[in-house]
């Protein structure tokens, strides 16, 4: 109580107790509740409310917690169907309003796979059959739908990428911002001893550092380390060659002792060491190591490969994730797999003149 009298001297606004709630425990006994209750002056208890559109308390699974969210698309999905509209206008409606629902509890949690499914599956149908329960033919799956109209879909977003490119933004702020309170707060209970990328999930992990774990693997994708005076940095293990085969040295030679960053370059001057590169690289990863330019910082960083200007988004995040996903599966279908969001990633398929011609609506073609 005395820290509420000291918010209320300090901001002029007073704590309307009739319109607040306490929120207690499970394992709270009803002794101790009546207790609080009373020195407070609070008497209402939040159950299953809500608190800036997310739930207050989760249970060991998100699936009935966020079972609101589908729910909700399907009523707007509902209220669509009574007009009859056009692709151009349904297309707008599933980016702009559907998939924009659940935008801010996927940012802040990891929903579950029934959850994803029943949103995709509500606007799927809207988008085949104008109607939230159509049991019309789907002609694409939806994974080619997600791709971009160059390569024959709409581009809308797939809800389960999406929501952990939402979450690689709360790990990303960690790594950058671990002064700050929250990232104190996990690391001491979560990864004392390591760092955010050598964190494991514990047996009684909350559901947010949960979510928080599996955005780490958008990061995974872009992170980069920009080097300053490279002591920080290790060779072999983190990513900081730009434009090399996963952002690490191709091999090592038989002969190479150098472990860190710093050992490659001259000591006291930032500048790199072609005797040591020689040693340590083969040739084509000292050539790519030589245009990494030094001097812009004292210490190593992070930084996101995915944009000029560093720093983590996540549009960016989910491009990466969309290339990632759709090489994985051209490479278990046997296809041949292009780089680059805007490419034919489905080899010609459906880029025929009889498919432009369904899909002359996109603006594109």
């Amino acid at each position: 109580m005395d820290i509420l009298r000291t918010y209320q001297r300090g901001s002029g606004q007073m704590v309307n107790t009739d319109k607040s709630a306490i929120f207690f425990s499970s394992n709270c006994v009803d002794i101790v509740k009546e207790e609080v209750k009373q020195i407070t002056g609070i008497n209402t208890e939040a159950l299953c409310e809500k608190y800036l559109g997310l739930p207050i308390a989760v249970g060991r699974s998100t699936k009935d917690a966020f079972e609101l969210i589908p729910g909700k698309i399907r009523g707007l999905i509902g209220g669509w169907s009574e007009r009859q509209l056009s692709c151009a206008a349904r297309e707008t409606l599933i980016k702009s309003v559907a998939q924009a629902i659940p935008t801010y509890s996927m940012s802040c949690f990891l929903l579950s796979p029934v959850t994803c499914t029943k949103i995709t599956s509500a606007i799927s149908n809207y988008w085949w059959g104008s109607a939230v329960d159509s049991r019309r033919i789907h002609w694409r799956r939806w994974q080619d739908m997600t791709r971009p109209k160059s390569c024959g879909g709409i581009r809308v977003r797939d809800t389960h990428m999406f929501n952990i490119a939402m979450l690689g933004k709360q790990g990303w702020r960690l790594m950058t911002n671990s002064n700050s309170l929250c990232a104190r707060v996990l690391k001491g209970k979560y990864f004392p001893n390591s760092d955010f990328l050598a964190a494991r999930k514990k047996k009684n992990s909350s559901h947010t550092w949960r979510a928080i774990l599996a955005g780490r693997k958008a990061l995974e994708l872009g992170l980069i380390r920009r080097i300053g005076d490279g002591s920080l940095t290790s060779i072999w293990n983190d990513r900081w060659i730009p434009n090399g085969v996963g952002f690490r040295p191709i091999c090592q030679k038989e002969d190479a002792d150098a472990q860190q960053v710093s050992d490659l370059m001259i000591p006291g001057i930032q500048a790199w060491d072609d005797v040591a590169l020689e040693q340590n690289l083969i040739q084509m990863d000292a050539e790519a190591v030589k245009r990494i330019p030094l001097g812009r910082a004292e210490e190593d960083f992070w930084a996101w490969s995915a944009e000029r200007h560093g720093l983590y988004t996540v549009k960016s995040a989910y491009r990466l994730l969309v290339e990632a996903e759709t090489q994985q599966a051209d490479h278990a279908e046997g296809r041949v797999s292009h780089s680059g969001a805007h490419n034919d990633l489905d080899g010609g398929n459906y880029g025929s003149a009889r498919y432009r011609q369904k899909c002359e609506y996109f603006g594109g073609e």
